[in-house]
C-alpha cells in the first residue's frame, strides 16, 4: 500500500511528476523546459480543463477525430466534446495529445501531472522528428501555435 501511495504522490506532484514523466517518455532533458511551461501555463497548480479554452473543445474534438487522433471506438473518446479542450498543468489540447499515450484513456488523464508530462515530452519528440522543431525556441513556437507566435513576434 505504501508503494501505491508513493506513486500517487509522484504522479500528482506537478514538479516531481514533470521530471519523472519526461524521463519515462525517454526525454529527461526536457524536465526543466516542461517545468517552465508548467509555471507559465498553470503556476504549477493542479488544473483540469482550462476555463477560457473550453469553447474550443468541440472544434478540437471534431478535427482530431477526422485525423484519426481520437478513436471513435474508444468509449472515453465519446461524450461531451468540451472535455477535449486545453487541459492540465501544461495547457495541452486533449484532443490533439491523447494519441501520444497509445491507449484508450479519457481526456481527464491529462490532468495528472506525470501523465501530462509524459504526453508533453512525447509530443515534443514528435515535433522535432516531424516538424524540425528541435530547439526550445522552435518547440515554444509550435506549442503556442506558429501563426500566433509569429504575430506576437512581429508586434513586438
Amino acid at each position: 500500500m505504501l508503494a501505491v501511495l508513493e506513486l500517487l504522490r509522484i504522479a500528482f506532484n506537478p514538479l516531481l511528476g514533470t521530471v519523472v514523466g519526461a524521463a519515462l517518455a525517454g526525454e529527461p532533458q526536457l524536465g526543466e523546459e516542461l517545468t517552465r511551461i508548467c509555471r507559465r501555463e498553470s503556476h504549477c497548480r493542479l488544473v483540469g480543463a482550462h476555463a477560457r479554452d473550453v469553447w474550443a473543445g468541440p472544434v478540437m474534438h471534431r478535427k482530431a477525430t477526422a485525423r484519426g487522433w481520437l478513436d471513435a471506438e474508444c468509449v472515453w473518446h465519446r461524450g461531451d466534446p468540451h472535455r477535449f479542450s486545453t487541459r492540465g498543468i501544461f495547457g495541452i489540447s486533449a484532443a490533439y495529445s491523447l494519441r501520444f499515450v497509445d491507449v484508450c484513456l479519457p481526456p481527464e488523464v491529462l490532468d495528472i501531472p506525470l501523465v501530462s508530462a509524459y504526453v508533453a515530452a512525447k509530443r515534443s519528440r514528435f515535433m522535432c522528428e516531424r516538424h524540425g522543431a528541435c530547439t526550445r525556441k522552435e518547440r515554444h513556437r509550435r506549442w503556442v501555435g506558429a501563426a500566433k507566435y509569429d504575430r506576437q513576434q512581429r508586434s513586438g
